[in-house]
């Protein structure tokens, strides 16, 4: 229902006239080819001591009870990689980053269970499989950098054979 919300672009190049022209900061691109998938070393592969401070800085707040309802800290631990997917729409060809948690989590699951052969099962996933789907990227800006556009979330339902309708709201 959210999501209906939001303008579904078939090129970035409309996304992005639409953030100069309306202010736009959020939109759905549908890529008409993922190409590739870069994965680089993080500029910093730990948090600074200032972003650890922030990430830990609203769960030193105890409870509004008691002592009993404080929360533990745990600090989110931050992907060594980048992820970028290379793609393209109307045949102009993109590269953005991927910030979707869910690839992060992905990274940490494969890392876990393959070791220092991580890779390939990445790779497999976000590079290979999702590409077959419907998959259509939440793309966003954030306030310090209003120009730069992020992939914020992949979305991948299942492709719909040729000719039928998508689905449309229930509401």
């Amino acid at each position: 229902m959210w999501l209906d919300k939001v303008p579904v672009f078939d090129d970035f190049a409309d996304l992005d006239a639409a953030r100069v022209s309306r202010g736009a900061t959020l939109g759905l691109i549908r890529p008409a080819l993922v190409s590739g998938l870069d994965i680089t070393p993080a500029d910093r592969p730990d948090w600074t001591d200032d972003e650890r401070k922030k990430l830990t800085q609203l769960q030193h707040q105890g409870g509004l009870f008691d002592k009993s309802d404080a929360k533990s800290i745990a600090t989110l631990r931050k992907v060594p990689f980048d992820f970028h997917y290379r793609y393209s729409c109307s045949g102009a060809g993109y590269r953005h980053k991927i910030v979707d948690w869910e690839a992060g989590a992905l990274y940490w699951n494969v890392r876990r269970s393959k070791g220092a052969t991580w890779e390939p099962a990445f790779r497999n996933k976000i590079e290979l499989e999702l590409p077959t789907k419907d998959l259509v990227f939440l793309m966003g800006t954030i306030h310090r950098f209003p120009d730069q556009w992020l992939i914020a979330s992949l979305i991948y339902p299942p492709k719909q054979p040729p000719g039928q309708p998508r689905q449309g709201s229930l509401l």
